[in-house]
């Protein structure tokens, strides 16, 4: 009996412990717990955050953790932002932080001011505060003044989201829904947002390349970004925004790159006797890709050759492809080739293929040919043959462009403007809201067609091509959301591995 006593006191106790505990949980959020799961997290990606001087990683943790402290604070106050200028760069380059940068930018519609107003008066944090300009509401900062002495020394920004502890801070730059130059009542052929450009003037664009806000992922924080983040970015930097940025690590500092912007873009159009070989290019750019096998550099020297040969064929017969598949995750991941990869694919309407097989009797290149699957009208690939004798060793795509020396090559897939499950191509009278391709394990998926048009350039490894309007939405459809960060394969005491 007295055993029994004391057990029965010992589950009371530890019942009363659980329920202690529990009490205790409660006066924490959930919200508090995953933003301590987070910063845990912001150690594993600072790794992949290049450093050049002492102080860089000192500096690029306190401006993530500074942006998961606003990240928070937005979501729980319900503030509409969106990432900005050189923060949007780092997103569009790297989809993440900028090495060497100081701060962080973003904007709210300067109307949503007033909303930032209130949260200046919480007490939300002991190492955080946010500052508001008292005269956000003039629009013209040359009118502003400083107030130094209540730490306002900014005119430009509405206001600043500042970290006191390790002294850095989110800028917040007002967006306007009217040119400030023009007054309020002239009407523009389509909406217009207002900003700041990087020499301080005035720059407008349609209201489509920023709203409906999207989702991202910025060095791994969840953010908001404009609608067309690419667009922005060559507005108002123009096409080297795309490629590479301005600084560049030199002797342990960070410095203007002494390779001129303008160079780079000409190593694509071709415009000026002083650009670099083709040659030379690719070696250029085969500097940023890892290897990790004794084959990788060769293989993957062919690789990026033929991706700029296609790149120039395709320009100059017009053809309409877009980067998908592996080729595409690779883009996603790191704005060029995944370094394990053994092929390139694009896609294009199934419809424009007789295009390829005109180019494919002519003498175009002495290096490159291209052959198309005789049976490329049949829809399903298992009712095709292979035509072995003609060099047709493949069904699934209904063309490739290949290396004759090496065989590697790029797969050219098709898609459609109906979903052969349920139609063909006779019985669509009317363009599609839809396009369909195979997916990775070979089954139908339709997708929205705006998801791939307008079609936009983009940089493949610095190397001009042509990308799908929204190529993380179809990477996620079709590989899951982790293949937006994370390489199926890993490289392991030589050897390419999965990435399990």
């Amino acid at each position: 009996m007295r055993y029994y006593r004391i057990f029965i006191a010992i589950t009371i106790a530890f019942i009363f412990g659980i329920v202690l505990i529990f009490n205790n949980y409660q006066t924490f959020s959930y919200s508090q717990i995953i933003l301590a799961y987070k910063k845990n997290s912001i150690e594993k990606v600072l790794v992949q955050i290049p450093t050049c001087t002492p102080d860089d990683r000192a500096r690029q943790r306190a401006l993530l953790h500074t942006l998961l402290q606003w990240s928070q604070l937005a979501q729980e106050h319900n503030i509409q932002y969106w990432i900005a200028y050189k923060t949007l760069l780092g997103y569009v380059q790297r989809d993440g932080l900028l090495p060497h940068a100081l701060n962080l930018d973003i904007l709210v519609m300067a109307q949503d001011t007033s909303h930032l107003a209130e949260l200046c008066t919480l007490n939300f944090s002991s190492n955080y505060e946010l500052k508001l300009h008292p005269q956000w509401f003039i629009v013209e900062k040359t009118k502003r003044s400083y107030f130094n002495q209540e730490g306002i020394d900014f005119v430009e920004p509405n206001a600043r989201f500042i970290n006191r502890k390790d002294h850095v801070h989110i800028n917040i730059w007002p967006m306007y829904d009217y040119n400030p130059n023009q007054t309020r009542i002239e009407k523009n052929s389509q909406p217009m947002l207002t900003e700041y450009d990087r020499n301080y003037k005035w720059k407008s664009s349609p209201k489509e390349w920023t709203f409906p806000l999207q989702k991202c992922l910025l060095s791994g924080i969840k953010v908001w970004c404009p609608a067309g983040p690419e667009k922005i970015g060559v507005h108002l930097y123009g096409q080297s925004f795309l490629i590479k940025s301005p600084i560049e690590c030199i002797n342990g500092a960070w410095k203007k790159s002494h390779e001129d912007i303008s160079t780079i873009e000409t190593t694509h159009t071709q415009t000026t006797t002083t650009r670099l070989s083709d040659e030379e290019f690719i070696e250029k750019i085969l500097k940023s890709v890892p290897i990790c096998e004794s084959d990788d550099r060769d293989r993957q020297r062919y690789l990026l050759s033929m991706v700029q040969a296609w790149s120039h064929l395709a320009e100059k017969y017009n053809i309409q492809y877009w980067l998908s598949f592996g080729t595409l995750v690779g883009y996603v991941q790191r704005r060029g080739l995944l370094p394990h990869d053994l092929d390139i694919d694009v896609t294009m309407l199934s419809s424009d293929t007789p295009k390829l097989i005109e180019i494919s009797k002519l003498n175009f290149s002495s290096t490159y040919e291209i052959k198309v699957q005789p049976q490329w009208k049949i829809v399903d690939e298992l009712k095709r043959s292979y035509f072995r004798k003609d060099g047709i060793n493949f069904i699934a795509p209904n063309a490739r462009f290949i290396h004759q020396k090496t065989r590697y090559h790029v797969d050219i897939f098709p898609a459609y403007d109906f979903n052969p499950t349920y139609a063909n191509e006779s019985t669509e009278m009317q363009q599609s809201e839809n396009l369909t391709v195979h997916d990775n394990n070979y089954h139908w998926l339709s997708y929205p067609r705006n998801w791939t048009y307008p079609l936009v350039t983009c940089y493949f490894s610095e190397i001009q091509a042509l990308c799908p309007a929204e190529p993380k939405k179809l990477v996620e459809t079709i590989y899951g959301a982790s293949s937006l960060t994370k390489s199926d394969k890993k490289c392991v005491n030589g050897s390419w591995v999965r990435n399990s």
